[in-house]
């Protein structure tokens, strides 16, 4: 009866430490879970900051740009050459600021009128031309130019390939809505357009953009580089891919001043009747910021047009990792 009673409390004992065990690994998990999220709403607070604080610097460097050599901006220009770096509560901060002008803007199929926006037919010849370039059917490119034209525009007339809000707010279309009515904001809009969808998405990736702007093509020559020779092809509708590449490979690291020493320096190519406007400088840029902290890291892309009136505003953020 001694022994069995000894067994008992043994048992009894050994239980009580298993379930103290238990009771000690349950809130020992409950304190790492409390202690990982408080360090990653630490994380998301000190990213956030340093997301603002990289476009304050960005805008402040932009603006010495501006200030003392806004009439020419290359690829060797520290602004663009020059990371922001620092260091703060654990954290490692690095920005950088990049050209953000060589791009396709979708708006530009369109100029602003009176009372609506009408046809831009520089950019609308350069957008067939770079859906040839890109091997994409030419009556999809049609309906591609026609929609995006009927979805920008105010009326509801549809063009030859056009769709309007009967289309959109119709039984067969999902979900209904009606067409914008107003400039693209995102390239991400163009999914909503039925033609679009028949094409690659990788090319509206690629080579194109949404800037509020019903303006001609606009072009930075002295930032261009192999990954625009395409786009540089379809501004000069007398050149070929090889002139594109040639020229894009002989653009001095010091860059060209103005149009005439770039017309000069390629006088053996015909550089006529451009479908936009030809810059040696840019006033809208890609800042981009990168946070590590404690194993976690994130990411942001804001894009800054500095206006005439010497005044910077950010027209789109996108944050990754928080």
């Amino acid at each position: 009866m001694k022994f069995r009673n000894k067994g008992v409390v043994l048992i009894s004992i050994l239980l009580i430490v298993l379930l103290l065990s238990a009771v000690a690994i349950t809130f020992g998990n409950k304190y790492l879970v409390s202690l990982k999220r408080a360090q990653y709403i630490e994380f998301q607070s000190l990213s956030l900051n340093a997301f603002r604080n990289v476009e304050a610097m960005s805008l402040n460097k932009i603006d010495k740009f501006s200030r003392f050599n806004s009439s020419n901006l290359t690829k060797e220009n520290p602004l663009l050459n020059d990371e922001i770096y620092f260091e703060i509560n654990g954290a490692t901060i690095v920005g950088s600021i990049d050209d953000a002008s060589n791009c396709f803007n979708i708006n530009s199929l369109v100029r602003a009128g009176k009372e609506d926006y009408l046809e831009n037919k520089k950019s609308i010849n350069a957008f067939r031309e770079l859906m040839y370039l890109a091997e994409v059917d030419n009556n999809v490119a049609e309906e591609i130019i026609d929609q995006i034209i009927d979805w920008v525009d105010k009326n509801s007339n549809p063009r030859a390939y056009g769709l309007e809000d009967y289309y959109y707010s119709g039984p067969l279309h999902n979900p209904r809505e009606f067409s914008g009515g107003r400039l693209l904001i995102d390239i991400e809009e163009l999914k909503s357009i039925p033609s679009v969808r028949l094409v690659d998405w990788d090319i509206f990736k690629e080579f194109f953009c949404a800037y509020p702007f019903a303006t001609d093509l606009k072009l930075n020559i002295n930032t261009l580089d192999k990954n625009n020779i395409l786009l540089l092809t379809v501004f000069f509708p007398k050149i070929d891919i090889k002139d594109a590449e040639y020229i894009i490979e002989n653009i001095p690291l010091n860059g060209f001043q103005d149009i005439n020493a770039f017309l000069r320096s390629f006088d053996d190519i015909d550089l006529s009747s451009p479908n936009g406007e030809i810059l040696f400088t840019s006033d809208i840029f890609n800042i981009k910021t990168v946070v590590d902290y404690e194993g976690y890291s994130a990411s942001s892309k804001s894009t800054l047009i500095y206006g005439k009136n010497k005044n910077g505003y950010i027209l789109s953020r996108t944050y990754n990792g928080i």
